[in-house]
């Protein structure tokens, strides 16, 4: 009996501890991913560049400033060329943080540019998040493209796309705004119509948390086997799916720390 009542007084602090790290410490703890992306096609000039994604903060109280401190922080350290930020910015709860959001925003540091698209989060209070992204000094791409050069001709092509687009619409951006001799970077909020770049001369796409605030045991998404994670298609597409900042209120969501994402250019397979 009393191996029994130390066995349980042992799993029950073992249970306490681990509510308790990953509902104080983990929350506001980013990991950091290092992602190796090789493709013949990254420009001279980017061999060894890195790109940092931030995703799904999802801002709704003061702990996730706290977060977005310790995030800001972490990516400073990486010291990336390109940053970017792939939508859902705040809950509706959070929008009056928006001051301290566009502060701490404009403390991430990138040599050559900061990037940003919408989520679906975002479109309830667009104009509000296009100023704290911009103000921050994000450059908002909506089913365009820009180039970012390093002192050459040749650059690398980001397509931002917006979280609206359908399969058609997804069709009709990449037609338009990819370009067959650059590395094309393609930023959507949901990686859902990933078969659709494949047709297209896109080498690699980061997307943001595939459900978008709901937790990934649902198997009726239609994105659940791209929920998270990095895939590779046909040595060609490299896929990457952020699991994101936000915590969400579930099981699965209790155990899973935010994430920053880092990956490495590297120029590869060149004869």
């Amino acid at each position: 009996m009393k191996k029994l009542l130390i066995f349980t007084a042992i799993i029950g602090m073992f249970v306490l501890g681990f509510y308790f790290y990953f509902h104080n410490v983990g929350r506001v703890r980013p990991v950091e991913n290092e992602i190796f992306v090789r493709s013949a096609d990254v420009p001279t000039p980017f061999d060894g560049a890195r790109v940092v994604q931030i995703s799904d903060l999802l801002v709704r109280s003061e702990n996730c400033l706290t977060l977005l401190e310790n995030v800001v922080e972490a990516v400073n350290i990486l010291a990336p060329e390109i940053i970017v930020f792939t939508g859902n910015l705040f809950l509706p709860e959070g929008v009056r943080f928006e001051r301290d959001v566009t502060q701490l925003l404009g403390e991430l540091e990138a040599d050559f540019d900061y990037i940003a698209i919408l989520g679906y989060y975002d479109l309830e209070h667009e104009d509000l998040v296009r100023d704290v992204l911009t103000n921050a000094g994000f450059r908002m791409l909506v089913n365009e493209s820009i180039e970012i050069f390093n002192q050459s001709p040749i650059g690398i092509n980001v397509i931002g796309a917006h979280p609206t687009n359908d399969r058609r619409t997804t069709e009709r951006l990449l037609s338009a705004q990819t370009n067959d001799a650059r590395f094309n970077l393609l930023l959507t909020s949901s990686p859902l119509f990933s078969a659709v770049s494949l047709n297209y001369p896109v080498n690699m796409q980061l997307s943001g948390y595939c459900l978008g605030g709901q937790d990934a045991s649902s198997l009726s998404v239609p994105c659940f086997q791209f929920y998270n994670g990095t895939y590779q298609f046909a040595d060609r597409l490299t896929l990457h799916v952020s699991s994101g900042l936000a915590r969400f209120h579930t099981f699965f969501g209790l155990s899973r720390q935010p994430s920053i994402d880092s990956f490495l250019l590297i120029r590869s397979g060149i004869d």
